[in-house]
């Protein structure tokens, strides 16, 4: 008997020792790194903040399922006052058809700024349904919204999703009269792999090798604003440069061309002519980590480039997906938009 109320001693000890560790390292893997209030820049007027955030990825996910509303990011239901002209052809990759989805408020009068919104998904997935919901927002908040599908996997390969891209902005600056919209206040942003693209769009205005040869090749692919959620900004950086999705996506590893991957950062074309930029990511992203999105605003910064940065602490890859969250993004990309599209005077 005492042999085994040892043994279920000992087990009962053992056990608590699991849970602990199991608890301990669910709360540390995928911490936040440190704060960086240098950076971040203070949330305007009328904007909600965001919901407070969780210790690590782990628990960041684990609270958005069991105690936040999530909402239906890909194909959301129709909305009242918006109308969407579906799959309307915007160019041709390689020889591959391409379309896209144009929103529109339904009281619109006059010529209204435009945006191209992108959708995420590694470079391999998505479609352009996937952000509808921000579609619809900015539309109803009178904006003309084109949401193209891009080449994905293999066919998709850098830079020929950054050419379908560019392609749809040359496309609704030809279109413009017909869509009702000025083509001198168009702007750009997308999430993860789209927030990459939104970045390369704005960052490499009239660099031939990224423009391609999908259509519209009369038209200028400039934009006069960014908004990146989420998305990657350097693929020279020692761990991410490694990532199969990187890998993937370039067709080959940095230690094969190094140049190429530096070439294909984001983050090595900021100057002083940079567009304007709204940076939105979370603390614990694992996907894409958010000393990603720190260097960009750095240099942003070094640049004086207007920004602006909502470093959202304790909240994953994805985060969007959240409402609560979802509000706060809508909200600061729509102010944003508003002051470098709106109110802007003459254009690119």
């Amino acid at each position: 008997m005492k042999l085994f109320r040892k043994v279920l001693k000992w087990t009962a000890c053992l056990m608590l020792v699991l849970v602990l560790a199991l608890t301990i390292g669910v709360c540390v893997y995928g911490h936040a790194p440190a704060k960086r209030p240098d950076l971040v820049t203070a949330l305007p007027e009328g904007v909600p903040a965001p919901p407070h955030g969780y210790p690590s990825e782990i628990t960041s996910f684990l609270a958005a399922y069991f105690f936040y509303d999530l909402i239906p990011l890909e194909k959301a239901p129709p909305v009242p006052g918006v109308v969407m002209k579906a799959d309307l052809p915007y160019g041709t990759g390689d020889g591959i058809p391409l379309s896209l989805d144009l929103y529109s408020p339904e009281s619109a009068t006059g010529p209204l700024p435009g945006i191209v919104l992108l959708y995420g998904g590694s470079w391999k997935g998505g479609s352009k349904d996937q952000l509808r919901i921000y579609a619809q927002h900015f539309a109803l908040h009178g904006y003309v919204v084109a949401t193209p599908q891009y080449r994905l996997k293999k066919d998709g390969l850098w830079p020929r999703s950054v050419q379908d891209a560019k392609c749809a902005v040359r496309w609704m600056r030809a279109h413009a009269a017909e869509n009702g919209v000025d083509p001198d206040r168009i702007g750009v942003m997308g999430n993860s792999a789209g927030g990459y693209l939104a970045l390369m769009v704005g960052y490499t205005p009239g660099m031939p090798e990224f423009e391609g040869s999908g259509g519209c090749p009369e038209q200028s692919s400039a934009v006069r604003a960014v908004v990146d959620v989420y998305g990657p900004t350097d693929f020279t950086e020692p761990v991410r440069r490694d990532h199969p999705a990187i890998r993937d996506y370039m067709n080959g590893t940095y230690e094969q061309d190094p140049a190429r991957f530096e070439k294909a950062s984001p983050l090595q074309y900021v100057n002083d002519k940079t567009p304007p930029t709204c940076v939105i990511h979370g603390t614990v992203d694992m996907l894409v980590p958010v000393q990603q999105s720190d260097r960009l605003v750095e240099k942003l910064k070094q640049n004086g480039i207007p920004h602006c940065y909502s470093r959202i602490n304790g909240w994953p890859h994805a985060m969007d997906a959240v409402e609560s969250v979802n509000k706060h993004t809508k909200a600061l990309a729509l102010d944003f938009f508003d002051k470098h599209l709106k109110k802007a005077a003459g254009g690119k």
